[in-house]
């Protein structure tokens, strides 16, 4: 990619805690048993896989945040790219959102059964809450409950998410309207000299050094239409990455249960 390096760095280390093992037929047998229990193993394994995609788009979120370059941005050509990634980010984790409400609410069954059951049975109070919750948003369901006025801000979330929110690639007239938003109407957290011009940085046959800043400018207006105006935009995209740990949280303490009933190796 064409990123301007310091001469002299230091790398980053991952720090993830000491590596724990379970033979692979513990964790999911070699063949396979009944359907139910590979709708089992299958729900579980697909948690595993979306904790891990919110861990690695919370990783490369902070990773632009603290190793670009941030002082107070001009219009120039870092400042396009390094704000596009960003909301690239987010577009990304609104996105996996969405999937893993599909996915909860394709597995009903699944966790409706006695063996998921028991594992959220021995989860905190707190995980067993956001659980149901999560259920209920993705059936579409009540949840006018005062039990989960404590999650209001990740339930008003995970409603817009559910509803609004998928790749964006299928909603031409909103990312249209979202490119108004953004140029002909201003945004107030954008420099004037920024909505001024439509901005590209364009080389032939040089994919690295290119970009469709506007676009992205697209996908910011369009946040602002989405959750009102531009202050509550502004509100959830800081809140987002800290509203998903709940979720996070929530399918780790469930896969936490389940791995303390493997076979101690």
């Amino acid at each position: 990619m064409s990123i301007k390096k310091p001469q002299d760095y230091e790398k980053w280390e991952f720090e993830n805690v000491k590596m724990r093992k379970s033979l692979p037929e513990d964790v999911i047998p070699s063949e396979a048993r009944s359907a139910e229990d590979e709708a089992f193993f299958g729900f579980l394994l697909t948690l595993a896989m979306i904790f891990n995609d919110f861990k690695g788009l919370i990783l490369l979120n902070d990773t632009v945040q603290y190793a670009y370059k941030s002082e107070p941005p001009e219009t120039n050509e870092h400042f396009g790219e390094r704000a596009g990634i960003q909301v690239q980010l987010l577009k990304i984790l609104y996105a996996t959102v969405y999937e893993a409400l599909v996915f909860i609410k394709d597995s009903k069954d699944i966790y409706d059964s006695n063996r998921v059951r028991q594992l959220l049975q021995r989860t905190s109070e707190s995980t067993q809450l956001v659980w149901e919750m999560l259920n209920k948003i993705a059936h579409e369901e009540s949840i006018d409950d005062e039990r989960f006025n404590r999650f209001g801000e990740l339930r008003d979330f995970l409603v817009k998410a559910r509803n609004n929110v998928g790749f964006h690639y299928q909603t031409r007239k909103q990312l249209i309207a979202g490119y108004r938003t953004f140029f002909m109407t201003g945004i107030s957290a954008v420099p004037e000299e920024a909505r001024k011009w439509a901005y590209r940085s364009v080389k032939n046959n040089d994919f690295n050094s290119s970009r469709y800043y506007y676009a992205d400018a697209a996908l910011q207006g369009y946040y602002v239409n989405l959750f009102g105006d531009e202050k509550l935009a502004q509100q959830r995209t800081d809140e987002t990455f800290r509203l998903v740990n709940l979720i996070v949280y929530a399918i780790h303490d469930l896969l936490t249960e389940y791995h303390a009933s493997l076979p101690s190796r």
